[in-house]
């Protein structure tokens, strides 16, 4: 089973992020790659979500069900298609001003598109992860890695700069990665 984690800092307090969270239409609005949501009942929801390996469109149908849920701090949600088995974990902690998220996808694929799911997941976890980040940036504010200093601090110019480019790198890579793909 393929795994990546990654931590942000939201500029929102837990109970905040945790209305978020829950709110399936809202998440999925920040997930790259989600046309289609459709619930079922408040812990199922049915995705239609599309990939594309070089140009060819990878559409998979998956269904969603809330696992576990320990509100506002832990989420583990369970996500089937035909040729693949996702875990979503969720565990959100108060952090200075903001609320520290981590996020935890496992992924495994099955069957004849084992090979194709599992690659597709180690090239774009990251930039998905990435991408991520950037939507809850512009629904929550700034939101600076976990090991940064928490929101609210006073942030340089330098700094300000640094993280502009940074983006902007991301897009650059991003766009390239989809062409070259």
């Amino acid at each position: 089973m393929r795994e990546y984690e990654d931590r942000f800092v939201v500029n929102a307090s837990p109970v905040e992020v945790w209305g978020f969270v829950r709110d399936v239409h809202a998440l999925c609005s920040c997930i790259p790659g989600v046309e289609e949501v459709r619930l079922v009942d408040d812990r199922t929801a049915e995705l239609t979500v599309k990939e594309r390996i070089g140009v060819v469109p990878l559409v998979v149908d998956l269904r969603a069900q809330i696992d576990s849920e320990d509100p506002p701090n832990r989420l583990h949600v369970i996500a089937i298609a035909e040729h693949l088995t996702m875990e979503i974990e969720v565990v959100l902690h108060a952090s200075g001003a903001g609320t520290e998220m981590l996020g935890r996808v496992r992924v495994n694929g099955e069957g004849s598109l084992k090979p194709v799911v599992d690659s597709l997941f180690e090239r774009r976890a990251k930039e998905r992860a990435a991408q991520f980040a950037e939507h809850l940036e512009r629904r929550f504010g700034a939101i600076v890695p976990a090991a940064a200093p928490a929101p609210g601090a006073a942030r340089g110019w330098l700094a300000r700069l640094a993280g502009w480019i940074g983006r902007l790198w991301r897009r650059i890579i991003g766009r390239a990665g989809a062409k070259v793909d």
